[in-house]
């Protein structure tokens, strides 16, 4: 008996040990109220508020919510997955009105699950408003599905995609949707939207792609302050806020608005996105930053490095060079002295590569032939050019996926006096050809309209700008217009046509 007395004794003391070391890791904090000065609680209590895992951290509580996660008895992974089977058998029933209290539920379930905000806000703005054949009603499910990720920041407070994903919503899919005109003018005049949001703008700023700019500079000081991108690239992410102004630009002109104000908005297009390029945008190196208007500065710089290298033997890497070309075999060097397109088969092919990287005289390779006393600095001329050079491939490869240089060259050009008449006469051109009552006008408009991009494509500022395929097919896409307009006047279309090279080279492209 007295081991048995003895053994229900150590459970005591065991269980008020524990119920000790709880109260002292587990003490809640407390703010001050008077004379008292609160307290931080226990190691928990500070842990969580060090991490910024406790609930008033992360956003707002919601007793409602609070009382659900009691109610589901810690199973509340299970009651979402069953609730999210639920929302999805009412979106395939299309019972709209069970399926928006269902968001409402997981919502309260899991409030913290990013996943969850950001598929439903998608399902209903994108796959939900497509159910409806009134552009007004899909507009309206569109303005759901930003109002339930707006919700979603309220208890996520520190999630800068959730409020990444509202700058896009409002951006890209009111002004991107095959709608897009209806719903811009209907986001435009939605008062109520601008009361719930408290946002005070006056109505002709009331533009998406400005309204989708703030929400994605919002997101934006967000990470700057430390939150968290998780896999979203950093590049892309950054992207958006200065390509809404290039978006905006563009949509005045689709809207007829040209003149003194087109001009002032693809200038502010132009800044926001050299803005954009001073940014240091992070890499998936860890600590390493990178700056997209680098990149000519740094070529610049190995090529003084190179120079430089080249000054303290010169002559000395053709020497190299010609040394390996003598060591090819007689296949090898047929087979790169060949024009590409001579190169029938696969073994040309790779015969080709082969003496092209034989004859890749690389500047390491031509320092250590460099004798005497320069040999060091020789090596170190090497090393910093193939630097340069390799900081300047990383800047190239985050330019590629924001095409970086197509749309700095874009807001140049687009904000160029000639280039804002010859929109707005093509447009006029067009505007006329629609209405098909005044052939004349639209005929002249066009012509003027081609006269004004001739001058523009010919400006020396930008010769790269003949190039650009999508201006090409545009382009050409309306003088298939243009032709039409002809026909039904009887003329001819004329011979020395002032953009034919532009019809040559992109009309094929422009008819698929």
């Amino acid at each position: 008996m007295n081991w048995q007395r003895a053994r229900k004794i150590a459970y005591m003391v065991a269980i008020v040990l524990l119920l000790l070391l709880l109260v002292v890791l587990g003490q809640p904090a407390t703010n001050p109220i008077g004379d008292h000065p609160g307290s931080s609680g226990g190691w928990l209590a500070q842990l969580r508020t060090k991490e910024g895992f406790s609930e008033s951290q992360l956003g707002e509580i919601d007793p409602a919510g609070e009382t659900i996660k009691l109610a589901t008895l810690g199973l509340r992974g299970v009651a979402a997955n069953i609730l999210w089977d639920k929302a999805n058998t009412y979106k395939m029933k299309k019972d709209w009105t069970n399926l928006s209290a269902t968001l409402q539920q997981i919502a309260k379930i899991e409030p913290h699950f990013i996943k969850v905000w950001r598929f439903q806000g998608w399902n209903l703005s994108y796959n939900v408003s497509a159910e409806f054949d009134d552009y007004r009603e899909r507009y309206r499910w569109v303005i759901k599905g930003i109002d339930y990720l707006n919700e979603g920041i309220r208890y996520n407070r520190n999630e800068p995609m959730l409020v990444w994903d509202v700058g896009w919503f409002i951006s890209q899919k009111i002004g991107r949707a095959d709608e897009s005109k209806q719903f811009r003018r209907l986001f435009k005049d939605d008062d109520e939207f601008f009361r719930r949001y408290n946002d005070p703008r006056p109505k002709e700023d009331r533009d998406n792609w400005l309204v989708g700019l703030d929400w994605y500079a919002q997101a934006e000081s967000m990470v700057d302050r430390g939150a968290d991108l998780k896999k979203t690239t950093p590049v892309i992410f950054y992207s958006n806020r200065p390509m809404c102004r290039m978006n905006y630009a563009e949509a005045l002109e689709g809207d007829g608005v040209f003149a003194e104000r087109a001009q002032f908005a693809w200038r502010r297009a132009g800044e926001d996105w050299l803005l954009f390029g001073e940014r240091q945008i992070p890499t998936w190196e860890p600590g390493v930053r990178i700056r997209l208007n680098d990149k000519e500065r740094l070529l610049e710089e190995a090529a003084k490095c190179v120079a430089e290298l080249d000054k303290l033997d010169p002559g000395l890497r053709e020497r190299i060079r010609q040394e390996r070309l003598a060591k090819l075999t007689p296949a090898e060097k047929k087979a790169y002295e060949m024009p590409a397109e001579e190169r029938r088969t696969e073994e040309l092919h790779t015969l080709a590569t082969k003496a092209a990287n034989q004859l890749n005289v690389t500047y390491e390779q031509v320092a250590r032939r460099v004798s005497g006393k320069n040999f060091e600095k020789a090596l170190e001329l090497a090393r910093k050019s193939a630097d340069f050079e390799r900081q300047a491939q990383k800047i190239n490869t985050d330019r590629v996926l924001v095409n970086f240089e197509y749309w700095r060259l874009k807001a140049r050009v687009e904000q160029h006096p000639d280039t804002i008449q010859a929109r707005e006469a093509l447009y006029g051109a067009d505007q006329a050809f629609t209405a098909g009552t005044d052939l004349v006008r639209a005929k002249q408009r066009y012509e003027k309209g081609y006269e004004l991009w001739r001058k523009v494509l010919d400006n020396k500022q930008w010769p790269q700008l003949k190039e650009d395929d999508k201006l090409g097919e545009e382009l050409a896409k309306s003088v298939r217009r243009y032709r039409r307009v002809l026909e039904r006047r009887d003329e001819p279309f004329p011979k020395d046509f002032v953009l034919q090279d532009i019809v040559t080279l992109y009309g094929k492209r422009a008819e698929n």
